[in-house]
């Protein structure tokens, strides 16, 4: 009975502890049967590299030797020392309490790091694990330490090299966005101010291709998979973001693969240029170059038109003097010349645009003027003008006459989007202390998103007998005037267009119009 009941300990002793650590599962298993007797002199405690101790009412009653050495003491002297003494003052009511919770049964789900007080008065790192466990018959805590004093100094350098990284792209030019391919973790404030953010938590609940313009997200996923697969950086190539405003912002990215950042294994750095200026002056210098080629064509076309078109006219007006029938035939001929003509017309002005006249004018005057000359017009096509001007517009420095021509223009294409009648809705208001607005408004088709971009460009038209020339010539006008004018339009809903004119500007910028 007696080799038994030894066989049956030493067993016991094996299943508790494994490989120079607790088999926690073992343990609990056979909690109620551990007693100093079996386990103190021979014990793999004894040897195991892990600190191991018994607690009990605020005090140590067992450690093994190598908690005693991770502590700077003899084992004497350590069962000897109060608690408080080898606990950091922080740290010493987390200990209290997580043994608290110990003793009323609830499991530790991982280890707690704290700071211990050695012997030499030196602070370090400690993770420290417990149980409750049954010792001599009451309730203890048994439990493991184990030094974290070198992972915890790598994990504050890392930390700080961290935070330099941040200081040191925080208030850098380029916009720098730091994600692991799915969540974002840090923006810069070029990234913030590109983006219409001001602080990353507006942008977190996006992930980082949500950002990323629909139309480039297969590009950028793939490009996400292989700055993964290296560390080298990828080129700079043509992209587009998503503002907060959804905003379209026009940037060159280019990525590069970081390790170990915020405790991440690895991330990657995207840097974008914003080319949204840049864009805009190609497109301005090839705007330029196709009004100059344009203008040279128009101003050619109009001069080897206009003297044929002059006979033409002359003698179709004779022939109906001769001819006593087919005057109907006649007039046809005629009405399609004058239509010719003004085209023509058309040709001229935008080759050789008129020169200003600027002289202070009320835009309600030149409005009323032209919603009278189209009443008949709009009757006609079942239309109705609603017009609504506030009286406290004031008078704008303006060429009157120019700017009859742009209205007149907005307005007829208003009329002629709705064939089946409608209502077209003409408004004068202030836009802020020194600026007006004109806004007039049509229920008709409407314009696609793709053609609105080409409203104002050479010979681009969305009528089946338009030139395109009449807005282009308005654009014209209208940048003369140092105003702005814009484009909104919804298929089947109808178009808005906005003029926004300044009420007075430098009289030496007027004559800039005419180039």
């Amino acid at each position: 009975m007696g080799q038994y009941q030894h066989r049956r300990n030493i067993a016991m002793r094996k299943t508790i502890f494994v490989n120079k650590g607790l088999a926690r599962k073992h343990v609990l298993k056979y909690r109620s049967a551990i007693d100093p007797a079996i386990i103190f002199p021979e014990s793999i405690i004894e040897e195991s590299q892990l600190g191991v101790y018994f607690f009990r009412n605020g005090r140590l009653i067992y450690s093994n030797p190598r908690l005693a050495e991770l502590l700077g003491y003899t084992r004497e002297e350590l069962l000897q020392t109060d608690l408080k003494h080898l606990i950091h003052p922080d740290d010493y009511g987390t200990v209290m309490k997580l043994a608290r919770e110990r003793l009323k049964g609830e499991k530790q789900t991982k280890r707690s790091r704290i700071r211990c007080i050695r012997k030499d008065g030196s602070v370090y790192r400690y993770e420290i694990s417990g149980f409750k466990v049954e010792y001599k018959g009451k309730p203890a805590i048994m439990g493991t330490v184990i030094d974290a004093s070198s992972q915890a100094q790598s994990e504050e350098l890392l930390h700080e090299n961290d935070l330099r990284y941040q200081r040191l792209i925080k208030y850098l030019p380029e916009p720098i966005c730091v994600h692991d391919g799915t969540n974002l973790i840090y923006l810069n404030n070029a990234a913030l101010k590109l983006f219409g953010a001001a602080q990353v938590e507006q942008l977190q609940p996006k992930t980082y291709l949500e950002l990323i313009h629909p139309d480039y997200r297969p590009v950028i996923s793939e490009r996400i998979r292989k700055v993964l697969n290296s560390d080298e950086p990828l080129d700079f190539i043509g992209c587009r973001l998503m503002g907060l405003d959804e905003r379209i912002i026009d940037v060159e990215v280019s990525s590069v693969r970081i390790h170990h950042f915020l405790g991440r294994q690895m991330v990657i750095q995207s840097v974008f240029r914003d080319i949204t200026e840049r864009k805009r002056a190609e497109e301005a210098i090839i705007k330029s170059e196709k009004l100059s080629v344009a203008g040279q064509m128009a101003a050619g076309i109009a001069h080897e038109i206009r003297n044929p078109l002059t006979s033409l006219k002359g003698f179709t007006q004779l022939l109906k003097t001769k001819i006593s029938g087919s005057h109907e035939y006649l007039d046809i001929m005629l009405g399609e010349l004058d239509r010719i003509n003004e085209i023509v017309e058309e040709f001229m002005t935008f080759a050789k645009p008129k020169e200003h006249q600027f002289a202070y004018g009320d835009l309600t005057h030149i409005l009323s003027g032209i919603v009278t000359l189209l009443e008949t017009q709009a009757i006609l096509n079942n239309v109705q003008i609603h017009a609504d001007f506030d009286p406290d517009v004031p008078q704008i420095y303006c060429d009157a006459n120019q700017l009859k021509q742009v209205f007149i223009n907005i307005m007829k294409n208003a009329l002629e989007a709705m064939p089946q009648g409608g209502e077209v809705r003409v408004e004068l208001s202030r836009s802020g202390p020194a600026a007006v607005l004109v806004r007039i408004v049509d229920h008709g088709a409407g314009i696609p998103a793709e053609q609105l971009e080409q409203i104002g460009h050479p010979f681009f038209t969305t009528k089946s007998s338009g030139t395109g020339l009449g807005l282009m010539i308005s654009f014209r006008i209208i940048e003369a005037h140092k105003g702005k004018m814009q484009f909104f339009s919804e298929p089947g809903k109808g178009t808005e267009v906005s003029i926004t004119l300044p009420v007075s500007f430098a009289k030496r910028t007027v004559n800039q119009g005419n180039s």
